[in-house]
């Protein structure tokens, strides 16, 4: 399939709901704690995979993903990627700051799975509210979110 940046933001923005649910507590490997969830289209026509990822001692270091798994080909590609702050660098001053990665339909269409394209972002500043954000742009379903994250429909006490 060809697919356009329009064909890509529907993806993205597509309806969505919890097919495999996240652990309780994401589990370490190496440095890094990790978890994944699995969602499908509320029409059934899309398969995705998401990826959380932390950093246990530079918390600030976390990345919260979406890969699309298409019927036509094997494999997965990245959607939208929210990064944390993980170190500066020469190259990718983007680094320093809280930034997203999206995938464009030009890099897809010539094998770049990865998403490249990347934003600065004061949309989340910590893995959590990374989490949130992510949730509600690629419009994960509220009662799926009531139900696997009752850390983001619990009232603060103060």
């Amino acid at each position: 399939m060809i697919y356009t940046d329009e064909d890509l933001a529907e993806l993205i923005a597509c309806p969505k709901q919890i097919t495999q649910a996240p652990r309780k507590e994401m589990r370490m490997d190496g440095q890094m704690l990790r978890d994944e969830m699995e969602f499908k289209s509320l029409d059934g026509e899309y398969v995705f995979r998401a990826f959380m990822r932390q950093n246990r001692q530079f918390v600030e270091n976390f990345s919260v993903g979406l890969d699309y798994l298409p019927k036509d080909i094997p494999g997965s590609f990245c959607l939208i990627r929210c990064n944390g702050m993980h170190g500066g660098h020469k190259v990718h001053l983007h680094h320093l700051r809280c930034h997203i990665h999206r995938s464009k339909a030009d890099d897809v269409n010539a094998g770049l799975f990865d998403a490249r394209h990347i934003e600065q972002t004061s949309a989340y500043a910590a893995f959590r509210d990374a989490l949130r954000y992510f949730l509600r742009a690629v419009n994960v379903q509220a009662t799926d979110i009531a139900r696997h994250f009752s850390m983001f429909t619990q009232g603060s006490l103060f």
